[in-house]
């Protein structure tokens, strides 16, 4: 069975928004220098330190959490005096949150920003022993860092789905490890986040007026 056989692809080329998922709720944090804790309730929590690059994971399924729509996450901002961290759960890099969370979103789409004609350099190599990774993964990176190449051509050179290389490519781009090299990455300002648990007590003060 192919690669695209073994993912949900129920569109001929599909295109997502970071807008409408988990990236660009960490990606608002880190740009802003936020720490931030991330929660779906009856799934788990994420906190993203933004000061120091790292987060924790207090999920236990972390796939599922990268999957919901972006307006079913809640988002509170942290102080220095919140970040009591549980260190038996260890931090790792963010960097590898956003693969994390651009691998299982992508499932074979390509990001918006991202295009199939993209030159693409792999800048530097995910550590492959704590992300997820598809069957080429390993021969994408070595062709990609050794050799820029749009991302049509390396499928077809490394005979791989096309779904495969556009996730790749789609993690690859929100870890910061790849770059177009035949045009400049569209980067929109990001807001930072505001306190949603505030927002709601000024709501609901509001509201009893």
């Amino acid at each position: 069975m192919s690669y695209a056989d073994t993912v949900a692809v129920k569109f001929e080329e599909g295109v997502f928004s970071p807008d409408d998922y988990l990236i660009n709720i960490i990606n608002r944090a880190v740009k802003n220098n936020q720490d931030i804790h991330i929660s779906i309730p009856s799934v788990g929590n994420v906190i993203v330190q933004s000061s120091s690059g790292e987060y924790i994971d207090n999920t236990e399924n972390l796939e599922r959490f990268c999957s919901y729509p972006a307006a079913d996450y809640k988002v509170s901002i942290l102080s220095k005096k919140d970040l009591v961290l549980d260190e038996t759960r260890g931090s790792r890099s963010i960097d590898e949150l956003l693969w994390i969370a651009g691998f299982h979103i992508s499932d074979g789409r390509l990001m918006e920003g991202c295009y199939r004609d993209d030159v693409v350099e792999l800048m530097h190599w995910p550590n492959l022993t704590r992300v997820p990774t598809t069957p080429n993964t390993m021969r994408l990176a070595s062709l990609l860092s050794s050799h820029p190449t749009s991302i049509t051509l390396a499928q077809h050179f490394l005979r791989i789905d096309r779904e495969e290389a556009y996730q790749f490519y789609t993690a690859a781009r929100c870890a910061g490890l790849a770059r177009s090299v035949n045009r400049v990455a569209e980067e929109p300002p990001l807001k930072p986040h505001r306190n949603q648990a505030l927002l709601s007590l000024l709501l609901n003060k509001i509201t009893r007026i």
